[in-house]
């Protein structure tokens, strides 16, 4: 090998220290103990182990059922729960649409009243425009009267102009 620092040698002692065992337990590998081995001549020690029989076959399968059965019926247990859950969402489906439905039959009777009124005002316009203005050229009336039917014609032109301006802006909007 090159040259060794002391860096190199104290990063190989980390390593060392590193691969130690960090737990107190060695299943007995590193300090030498050794588990206790069965003696076949020894009577009490195999009767201690046990063999498989009908009676531990039974008694297993019915373990199984019982776990089986509580299995079912937890599975029984989650499934109705989500039938119930998934019940209540369509209902509350169901709901929300006949909420929605109503605001929007009050919404489009709202818009068909305001179009109504929006008639009619166009129509007062309309009818109010079209009159005819009613001059008359008698000579028989005094000056007093011409000046007022004159002053009467200006005004009620003038009024006919600006609702008919309002009815062209009501027509654009």
């Amino acid at each position: 090998m090159a040259y060794q620092t002391n860096r190199t040698l104290r990063s190989q002692g980390n390593r060392d220290e590193a691969n130690r065992l960090k737990n107190g337990i060695d299943a007995g590998l590193l300090s030498g103990a050794q588990p206790q081995d069965i003696d076949v001549d020894d009577v009490d020690s195999i009767s201690n182990v046990s063999w498989s029989s009908d009676s531990d076959e039974a008694d297993d399968f019915y373990s199984k059922k019982k776990r089986l059965t509580g299995l079912s019926a937890s599975l029984r247990v989650l499934s109705d729960s989500l039938l119930r859950m998934e019940k209540v969402e369509a209902e509350l489906n169901k709901t929300r649409e006949a909420l929605r439905l109503q605001a929007e039959n009050r919404r489009l009777e709202s818009e068909a009243e305001l179009t109504q009124m929006m008639l009619r005002t166009e129509l007062q316009i309309a009818s109010f425009i079209s009159r005819p203005i009613n001059v008359s050229n008698s000579r028989k009336r005094k000056r007093i009267e011409e000046e007022t039917s004159s002053q009467q014609v200006s005004v009620s032109q003038r009024d006919g102009a600006l609702l008919f301006t309002l009815l062209q802006c009501s027509l654009l909007f």
